[in-house]
């Protein structure tokens, strides 16, 4: 049978219903319609379950659960209830649960006796479940289907329904699209109109926002939607307006531009689709945990005003459809477009309410400040300036009354006043206790808008009880540079509403040059005792400078550091150090009574006699205090004095002798993070005419350090009043103990002042820390041929062994000459004469810290320095070499040289220090 002799499709039955014909040739049409409505809606598979001659349901096409599907077909067919089940719902209380989404819809007329079938689809590609919007098309299709189904029964010519058929169901496809599409752009289109009417009728801007983001949420079927401008700075995304569950916790979030879907198109400025928001590593996921909200799928597009971007708008999950298309971009542009109008329209009208309201407020503001720079120029005193001035004030702020308070920071703390009441200026004084409101806006810096009425009579105190009344506006006021605390005030608007910000803004404007006018009159005043009391400290300062060491001493010794910082304008402490001979150097620290001029010249004074006694005798550190007290006491005069701890490192012995007059104990700390005190006996040095001082004396050790230190180091105090104390200071060092000198002192500075938690010292802080480092060993050994070629070699083993170790001057040069000759020696003179086959000498050498020692071995006869002649100048400048030379010039370049006959073999020893 082929298409031309097929029977009709649907066919009465002997009961006079209806049923649907099946054979092979019908099964493909079949199959070709089922194709149609899988690709309608992205169905994975489809099935027609339709009623045949028997009155069964019979199943056309291929589906996975078909036991479950064959339940819902019957369940629809019986109804006449299309239906649209999720992905692992249950059938029933005992089923298993569903393993793709169903959408099964009706084929026949629900109030005839047409009734055909079910066509179900089993599983949707690239999501879990059907929509309803995919439910809705198949609806649409389903019921077309049956018309067309229907017109097969009733066709004169039934041999040419097939071919009609098919390019109707091509038809139907197309036409189910298209009613989808209209459905959709006309509900658009109305909603479209109503927001322009909406945007053309309001001056509410937050009320037109939310209203069109909302008709955005329900003409894209979203769960929410959102609206973010941009900051002033164009750094941040801020919601402004969000729509849905979330959008409380939403609008608390900023979005960096350039980061996430909003921040790349507010940089691209085109609209973008995101369909798979989980797996995209460009959507921001700040959103979604500030929320706990899930971000399937984004809609965005800009918000643009001329050429610049101002925000973006979002539409967010899809409900009852499953993702985005690109025809909904275009919808969305509208939209967009729409609220960039709406904000353009009324920042455009605000903006020129402002503009006239400002520009009638600046010349208000102009002719104040043209008066008010009259009154300054032509006052004279505080009193006839406040006079004037503050009449100028009540006028421009609307205000009853004005004044000016002063908190005046002296031995006696006072409150001047300068109150304008009833025309009048009076000036009066009060104590702090008689003030809280405003005397708290001037230490905080902080304007106080407010009401009388509405105050706590606890800070309703005597000087705000006499001053404010009604409304009231506080502002602090204090000129840049200025130690000046005070505070402008104006009380009683005149006005219903009581001042407000813009007063504040007028406040402060006019409020500029009366301020810097009271302060110039009163720094007048103050001019020359300032100017003399500036001299007294740059004096002071000067020659305090002048008595502290130009730079530190460097020395492969030791590793020193200092820091010195004075906690007001000068210091009483000071420190020196000194090195004289070839290995001793001296350190002291020191604390002068006062900070005076006078006490500035006493600590000049007593550092220029322990600096004379240091530097010009080898007196022990007892015996120098001694001196020194003794002569610091016949110049001491007002009961001055000077504590100080001296110390002397024999850099030969690694010795540290020290004493005290008077000063802290100072710190040993040793190499495995062990410490001791270093304590001395003996009064300060200018206190009684004769002074006992008795020190002490410790072996240093590579590795030790001793820390030098005034009491302001441990005496520094938090708010909690408690001190740093020493304790604290010494585990702070010794957890660095292993950082240079001048970095451990840096770091427990900052460490002080992160305790005490204030802007100024309590007290001087000088801290000296001296380190001894720890030296290394090296050791090379190399045998070389006795034969004058290997001289060369010789020389090249040498520079290489020395390479980047030689720091002293000159010794790298004296090394290799005595060497040099010390090795043409032994080839030359000490292999001369004998018989030995291919004989060599050794050379060793050992680097340990800053001595190199160099050894070289030799077969050779055995020498004897005593034989050696002594070298004749005059004859070698004859050019007459009569031995001698070589040995003496050995001798002068190296710091030693040795011999030695050990073993038949000949050991000649020298010595270099190199740092």
């Amino acid at each position: 049978m082929n298409q031309y002799n097929l029977p009709p499709l649907v066919q009465k039955s002997e009961d006079g219903g209806y049923f649907v014909s099946s054979n092979s040739e019908l099964d493909d049409l079949y199959h070709f319609i089922l194709g149609q409505a899988k690709r309608l809606v992205s169905g994975k598979s489809a099935a027609f379950y339709l009623k045949n001659e028997r009155g069964n349901l019979s199943r056309v096409g291929a589906i996975k659960d078909t036991s479950s599907a064959g339940k819902v077909a019957k369940h629809v067919y019986k109804t006449k209830k299309s239906l649209l089940l999720k992905k692992g719902a249950h059938l029933s209380k005992d089923s298993l649960p569903l393993s793709e989404s169903i959408l099964a819809c009706y084929i026949g007329e629900e109030i005839s006796e047409l009734s055909l079938g079910v066509l179900l689809l089993e599983g949707i590609y690239h999501f879990e479940h059907f929509s309803e919007q995919d439910l809705d098309l198949i609806n649409y299709f389903s019921s077309n289907l049956t018309a067309l189904f229907r017109d097969t029964l009733y066709s004169e010519s039934q041999n040419q329904f097939y071919t009609s058929l098919v390019t109707s169901i091509l038809l139907l496809v197309d036409n189910s699209n298209i009613h989808n599409n209209n459905n959709r752009l006309l509900y658009f289109l109305e909603e479209i109109i109503r927001v322009s009417v909406l945007i053309n009728r309001s001056l509410d801007l937050e009320k037109v926002l939310e209203m069109v983001m909302e008709s955005a949420k329900s003409v894209f079927r979203t769960e929410a939607s959102s609206l973010l401008l941009l900051d002033e700075k164009k750094e941040f995304l801020i919601f402004n307006t969000v729509t849905g569950e979330k959008k409380e916790e939403v609008a608390k979030i900023k979005v960096p531009v350039g980061q996430g879907i909003a921040g790349n198109v507010a940089i691209s400025k085109q609209p973008m689709i995101i369909n798979d928001a989980q797996n995209d590593p460009r959507v921001f996921r700040d959103v979604d945990k500030a929320s706990n909200f899930v971000t399937r799928n984004i809609l965005a597009a800009p918000l643009i005003v001329g050429d610049e971007v101002i925000g973006v708008i979002e539409a967010i999950n899809t409900k009852n459809r499953n993702n985005f298309s690109q025809n909904d971009i275009d919808f969305f542009l509208s939209f967009s477009s729409a609220c960039a109008v709406a904000i353009q329209k009324t920042t455009l009208l605000g903006n020129l309410n402002i503009a006239n309201l400002e520009l009638k407020q600046k010349l208000s503001t102009l002719e104040s400040l043209f008066e008010l720079g009259q009154a300054v120029l032509e006052s004279h005193d505080e009193l006839g300036l406040m006079s004037r001035s503050l009449a100028i004030l009540s006028k421009e702020l609307d205000a009853e009354d004005a004044g000016m308070v002063i908190f005046l920071e002296g031995k006696k703390k006072l409150i001047q006043v300068y109150a304008r009441q009833n025309g009048i200026v009076f000036e009066s004084f009060y104590e702090p206790e008689e003030s809280n409101l405003i005397l708290s806006a001037i230490e905080s810096k902080n304007p106080i808008l407010g009401t009388v009425s509405n105050i706590d009579e606890e800070q309703f105190l005597g000087l705000e009880a006499f001053v404010l009344k009604e409304s009231y506006l506080v502002l602090p006021v204090s000129p840049n540079g200025s130690s000046l605390k005070a505070a402008l005030y104006v009380c009683g608007k005149r006005t219903r509403n009581g001042f407000g910000e813009a007063d504040l803004r007028m406040f402060k404007t006019i409020s500029s040059p009366l301020t810097k006018a009271y302060e110039n009159l009163r720094l007048s005043q103050e001019i020359i005792t300032k100017k003399s009391i500036e001299k007294e400290i740059e004096i002071t300062r000067n020659i305090q400078n002048n008595i502290l060491p130009n730079s530190i001493i460097k020395s492969t010794q030791f590793d020193l550091g200092v820091k010195s910082v004075a906690a007001k304008e000068v210091s009483g402490d000071f420190y020196d150090f000194h090195q004289y001979g070839s290995h001793n150097f001296s350190f002291l620290v020191a604390d002068v009574s006062g900070k005076s001029l006078p006490a500035a010249i006493f600590m000049a004074m007593s550092s220029s006699i322990i600096r004379t006694l240091s530097r010009t005798t080898e007196l022990s550190p007892s015996e120098l205090l001694k001196q020194a007290n003794q002569l610091i006491y016949e110049d001491s005069q007002s009961g001055m004095f000077v504590t100080l701890f001296f110390a002397n490192f024999d850099s030969n012995a690694k010795k540290i002798r020290f004493a005290s007059a008077g000063h802290n104990d100072q710190l040993w700390i040793r190499k495995d993070g062990s410490y001791e005190l270093l304590k001395g006996k003996g009064a300060p040095l200018g206190v009684v005419p004769v002074g006992n001082y008795i020190g002490g004396e410790i072996d240093m050790e590579p590795g030790d350090m001793l820390v030098f230190y005034t009491d302001g180091a441990i005496e520094e105090k938090n708010k909690l009043d408690e001190e740093f104390g020493l304790d604290r200071l010494i585990q702070e060092i010794i957890s660095r103990k292993d950082k240079p000198s001048q970095v451990i002192i840096e770091e427990v500075y900052q460490t002080i002042r992160e305790f005490s938690d204030e802007s100024e010292q309590y007290d001087d802080f000088t801290v000296m820390v001296l380190k001894f480092p720890e030296t290394s060993t090296e050791f090379y050994s190399k045998i070389f041929p006795a034969k004058a070629s290997e001289i060369p070699k010789f020389r090249d083993f040498i520079s290489e062994v020395l390479k980047d170790k030689v720091k002293k001057e000159f010794a790298y040069d004296d090394i290799l000459i005595s060497l040099d000759e010390a090795a043409t020696n032994i080839i030359m003179h000490g292999y001369a004469e004998t018989h030995l086959i291919d004989p060599t000498f050794e050379c060793k050498v050992l680097i340990d810290g800053d001595l190199a020692i160099f050894t070289l071995i030799d077969e050779a006869k055995r020498f004897s320095r005593d034989v050696v002649p002594s070298p004749s100048i005059d004859a070698n400048l004859k050019g007459e070499r009569r031995g001698g030379f070589g040995v003496y010039l050995m001798e002068k370049l190296m710091d030693k040289v040795s011999y030695e006959f050990i073993g038949n073999k000949n050991h000649t020893y020298l010595e270099k220090r190199i740092l």
